[in-house]
């Protein structure tokens, strides 16, 4: 008897479920469709670099800060395309945005004085320049599940994993170095460079989720959305170009940058149905 009323029940919940699935609305067959958009991006990150002062940053020389740099990401241009199978509301779509992020730097000053023998009582200093890096663009590949409410004006939302590429990082700032008030560098264009530290592939996995409006025909639509990517930290690494020995060993004593990519593209373009 047990049996039976378990049988009724698992048959009921089946009639109520294809009953549901009938109800919803379904197109005659599967559709595929090519979306090509284009957008800004606009990277969550602003950090401060200082000096650790646990660590003594050069033997015998007294270091201050006189105004800590700021490295800022800033954002550029995003171009993509995404390719999904739907069948009615749900989809599964694969995609690829390529997204430019950049650093601003905002240089400071480092004030030395010697406290041993026989430079005891001489200043100096070292000022960074103000200057930019930037990192190749982000290929983001991507595999979402999609959801897409039916009818000419419709609401998307798709989710799912990223893959990071691995993050190359170019350009520099100027180094300059006084002591007593002379250039001790003139002649030399010593420069500060940054890169990502390696060995970090186990943070390439992230997510990603957007939300976007499509209007259109059976053809072509337009369509607009905001997506955000989130991926593990990266550690960047600063290091000099033709600087002395000393201004390196400095630079050593500068916390280490931790960069989080968490980056947020709105982005607007058209879709082709087949």
């Amino acid at each position: 008897m047990r049996g039976r009323e378990r049988s009724k029940r698992g048959m009921r919940m089946l009639g109520l479920a294809v009953a549901a699935w009938i109800a919803l609305p379904h197109p005659a067959q599967a559709q595929m469709d090519l979306t090509l958009f284009l957008g800004r991006a606009y990277p969550i990150y602003d950090e401060r670099l200082t000096i650790r002062p646990s660590v003594p940053s050069l033997p015998g020389v007294n270091v201050t800060v006189a105004g800590d740099p700021v490295l800022r990401a800033d954002g550029g241009l995003v171009l993509g395309a995404a390719l999904a199978f739907e069948l009615g509301v749900i989809g599964i779509e694969g995609r690829v945005d390529g997204t430019a992020v950049g650093f601003d730097f905002t240089g400071g000053r480092y004030d030395l004085r010697a406290t041993q023998a026989p430079f005891t009582g001489l200043s100096g200093s070292v000022t960074l320049g103000d200057g930019r890096f930037d990192a190749n663009r982000f290929y983001l590949v991507s595999g979402n599940l999609r959801l897409r409410t039916p009818g000419p004006v419709g609401i998307v939302v798709s989710g799912g994993l990223s893959l990071l590429p691995d993050v190359t990082i170019t350009g520099s700032v100027p180094v300059s170095l006084d002591v007593a008030g002379l250039s001790l560098l003139e002649g030399v264009a010593p420069r500060l460079t940054m890169r990502a530290a390696p060995g970090e592939s186990q943070h390439r996995v992230g997510v990603n989720g957007g939300a976007g409006l499509r209007v259109g025909g059976n053809r072509v639509a337009v369509m607009a959305e905001v997506r955000g990517f989130y991926f593990r930290e990266y550690e960047l690494r600063f290091g000099l170009e033709g600087a002395p020995e000393f201004a390196a060993r400095l630079l050593e004593s500068v916390d280490d940058i931790r960069f989080r990519p968490v980056i947020v593209n709105a982005q607007a373009g058209l879709v082709f149905k087949f």
